[in-house]
Parts: C-alpha cells; structure tokens; sequence
C-alpha cells in the first residue's frame, strides 16, 4: 500500500510538472515593429530583447517580424526595440497563455516631413534630399541650372542623415510638387542620387 501511494505520488508530480512545463513553453510573443511614420517596417535593421528573461538579443526578419518564446503566461514582459534613428524604445507587454500577437510601433521624430516639403516648397526653399558620404559629390554646372529652373535645391546630409522613412516621406511629397507644377521633363534632367525617386 505504501508502495502504491509512493508511485501515486510521483505519477501527480509528473503529471505535474508536464502540465507547467506544457503551459510555460506555449506562451510565446509574435511581435511585428513598423514605423510610426509610415506604418511600414523601417528601413534599418532591428533589434529585439525581452529584458524581464534576458533572453538574447535577435533581429527580425526583412518584414520586422519575430518570435519570443518559453514565457510564463499572465506575466508581464519588457521588449526594447532598437534601429537606426528610432533609438531603444520599450514596451510593457502582459502574456497570456499561448500565442500573443503583438504589433509594437516605433516612434521618430523627423525634422524632413511630407508636412516640412509641402511647407518648403511654399516658401521657396525646397530641396531634393541626397544621402552621400564623407565626401559628397559637389553640384556640377547642370545641376545648378537644375536648381535654378526648376526651384529647387539638392541638399547633401552626409554620412549623418535622418532615418530614410523621413528622407522618403519628404522627397516623395516633393515629387509630386514638381510633377503637378513642371510635368515629367524635370525627371529626366534630375541627379541620380536623389533618394527615392522611381
């Protein structure tokens, strides 16, 4: 009898613990980052930690997309969210019981805009936004013609630019500026390096 309680015993225990260690590896994040400018993944690449776990660091795929798994479920997670011009930012994450889909928006502060384009090209003072290097390759005697004609002006940042959701959202605004004031005829005179010009 004392034998069939022992055996009893250990059979709860191990029934026990597959049941916890069921529920502790079913509980997982799916968590998807965009852009807060765009609503689409950023440019950049990006990095993920859960910081409560200290699990290791892992990058999401090319869609911004990843995977946490082996949580505890109804507790509460720290996932920090890193890329290039977006800085770490952190989100409080509460994990139930299985699979959680969570979409986490990172958020920037862009001095380019589409708001900034429509508000420089009022002005007078638009630009054309480039992203060089170390050394940016200076405005040949054409590309000053092109300022000069069609108002605008090429403006090098460098090898510090803004993150490339601004860059895009402000010279694809300016585009369309030129296309609805000069026609087609400015595209095939602009230079090659503008960012964002299809």
């Amino acid at each position: 009898m004392k034998e069939n309680l022992n055996i009893s015993k250990m059979l709860l225990k191990l029934t026990l613990i597959l049941v916890c260690g069921i529920s502790y590896g079913q509980t997982e994040i799916i968590g998807k980052v965009i852009s807060g400018i765009s609503g689409e993944t950023p440019i950049s690449d990006i990095y993920v930690q859960e910081l409560i776990t200290k699990q290791p660091l892992i990058m999401t795929d090319s869609l911004g997309n990843f995977r946490i798994e082996y949580l505890e479920p109804n507790k509460k997670y720290v996932i920090e969210i890193s890329a290039f011009g977006y800085g770490k930012q952190k989100f409080n994450v509460l994990a139930k019981s299985g699979i959680n889909n969570v979409t986490f928006e990172l958020k920037a502060d862009c001095e380019y805009n589409a708001e900034r384009a429509e508000s420089d090209w009022k002005k007078g003072i638009a630009n054309l936004l480039l992203v060089g290097s170390i050394a940016p390759i200076a405005n040949s005697t054409s590309d000053k013609r092109f300022e000069e004609k069609f108002e605008v002006k090429y403006f090098d940042f460098g090898c510090e630019p803004p993150i490339d959701e601004c860059i895009k959202e402000y010279n694809t605004r300016i585009f369309k500026l030129m296309d609805k004031k000069y026609g087609m005829k400015w595209r095939k005179k602009v230079r090659s390096d503008v960012e964002y010009l299809n």
